[in-house]
């Protein structure tokens, strides 16, 4: 039977303030220990911009409680750098995320490539170097979004590697929309659909994840993952501007058998969703 693990994609942002958490925040308040009592996963983000040092992941794992898990975006330097990740760079990743893995938290690693990166001898080879790098410490999880991959997913299942199913504006060379299994886990990442800002190269980060799901385009997820068979599913909201991943992550954590307390700024300013 699957196990399904729902949650947003990061904890740290300054426009949570009055939506997520309380503004002014108690003293004390631990944004991360909140989002821990509501959800069973976070999808760790600031790792993709520099390998956390280990007392900080250290910190994360024992702020949360048992049975929690984190994913793990991994280094750029794995993705998106043309001369890769050398041994020592690999390590100090490695390092960095250890406190996880010895905490059992760690429920897989994601390697997010840019959409422009398309299925050649090239590309596999680069994804086959980045599996020997990490491999074995948690299933990976790789985020490829040209449609040229949809012809390699025989090559994602003989390496052991778990395709990332996106939800993002479409295009004719974007994957979106898709309900694969070949790896693992099962995972899921939810962009949002603002396809305007998406596609504006001048669009800051904040206007192109604006976006909150309608209960129709959930539905059309919570059908999708529930016929995704493996034994643990990752669903990631990822459109994080002003709280609505934390939305939208509640309320498909609901529709797929979990219920949480919807926290008080949340009601306030969304309180027609719930």
């Amino acid at each position: 039977m699957t196990e399904f693990f729902i949650g947003p994609a990061g904890w740290s942002y300054e426009d949570w303030k009055g939506k997520v958490y309380p503004d002014p925040a108690p003293p004390g308040f631990d944004p991360l220990q909140h989002l821990a009592s509501l959800f069973r996963c976070i999808e760790v983000n600031s790792t993709f911009y520099r390998p956390p040092a280990p007392r900080m992941s250290e910190g994360w794992a024992r702020r949360t409680p048992e049975g929690f898990l984190f994913t793990v975006k991994a280094w750029e330097k794995f993705s998106h750098d043309p001369e890769g990740c050398g041994t020592a760079d690999a390590r100090t990743f490695q390092e960095g995320i250890a406190p996880l893995l010895q905490a059992g938290k760690l429920g897989a690693i994601l390697v997010q490539f840019p959409w422009f990166f398309k299925d050649t001898p090239e590309g596999r080879d680069r994804i086959r170097r980045v599996a020997d790098a990490l491999g074995g410490w948690a299933p990976l999880v790789i985020e490829i979004r040209h449609r040229s991959w949809l012809d390699a997913l025989d090559f994602l299942r003989e390496s052991r590697l778990s395709f990332c199913n996106i939800d993002q504006p479409n295009s004719s060379t974007a994957i979106t929309g898709t309900s694969l299994v070949t790896g693992p886990v099962a995972y899921v990442r939810l962009h949002g659909r603002n396809a305007r800002a998406w596609f504006d190269k001048d669009a800051g980060r904040d206007q192109k994840y604006d976006y909150l799901y309608s209960p129709q385009e959930l539905q059309g997820w919570i059908e999708a993952v529930r016929t995704m068979k493996a034994d643990r599913l990752f669903v990631i909201t990822n459109n994080h501007f002003q709280g609505k991943a934390v939305v939208n992550a509640l309320q498909l954590q609901k529709a797929l058998g979990r219920t949480a307390s919807v926290p008080e700024p949340l009601k306030s300013a969304y309180g027609d969703v719930f």
